[in-house]
């Protein structure tokens, strides 16, 4: 092999590490550039939060397409949210927390204001705040007495019963902005959220009392409440 080909041997074989190391300082320089999309489901959180209000108001106006379009916008964003955040795994504990504290405010405000019009009946309203307000409760008493930090996960009742809620608040905005979709589908989807609200009431209940039982009969588990 003369001295010709071994320059240009040896000047491949340099580029090609160059290349390889440059391809391997790029993607991990580049990686801190792309790491706020990490943030993107948070921030459709927050956006469902925001369009609370303006829903809120165009209920309060009587202009029920408007609310149907700015609902159907944050049942999307629900959906949409927690697909990046499984998919692309950006799962984070606020997120765990703050998505269904979302749905809840949407749902309540949607429901208080149904209600209020004759929409809704007021049982079904009673029977989702005395889900969602043991709940809370429970998540507090967790947080506070047994561990600081957690992962809230709904559970696949809990799943159901929000989507039989946006789609029976969905449903009642419809037929005020527009007509009547089908007969008694409303009266269907009304027990249905109820008996899905049951369960996962009663789901939760004994999950987490379980939980909350095991962790207090196992010592050093308490956490007080100024420590981390």
């Amino acid at each position: 092999m003369n001295h010709n080909n071994v320059t240009v041997t040896k000047g491949l074989y340099t580029l090609e590490h160059y290349l390889q190391c440059s391809k391997h300082i790029r993607v991990n320089e580049g990686m801190p550039k792309f790491s706020f999309l990490r943030y993107i489901p948070n921030l459709l959180t927050f956006f469902r939060l925001v369009l609370i209000v303006p829903f809120l108001v165009s209920l309060y106006e009587h202009e029920y397409d408007k609310s149907f379009y700015i609902f159907f916008t944050a049942g999307f964003t629900d959906g949409l949210d927690g697909w990046l955040a499984r998919n692309f795994k950006w799962q984070s504990s606020l997120g765990s927390l703050i998505d269904p504290l979302a749905d809840k405010l949407l749902v309540a405000s949607s429901f208080i204001s149904l209600a209020l019009i004759g929409e809704l009946p007021w049982w079904l309203v009673a029977l989702v705040f005395l889900r969602d307000l043991t709940i809370s409760i429970g998540v507090i008493a967790w947080y506070w007495l047994i561990q600081r930090q957690m992962e809230f996960e709904p559970t696949l009742i809990s799943k159901v019963n929000t989507t039989l809620q946006l789609t029976l608040v969905s449903l009642c905005l419809f037929e005020l902005a527009f007509f009547t979709f089908a007969p008694y589908l409303r009266e269907l989807l009304i027990y249905l959220t109820a008996a899905t609200t049951a369960a996962s009431y009663i789901d939760y209940v004994w999950t987490w009392g379980k939980k909350a039982y095991a962790a207090g009969k196992k010592p050093g588990k308490k956490t007080s409440p100024g420590t981390h």
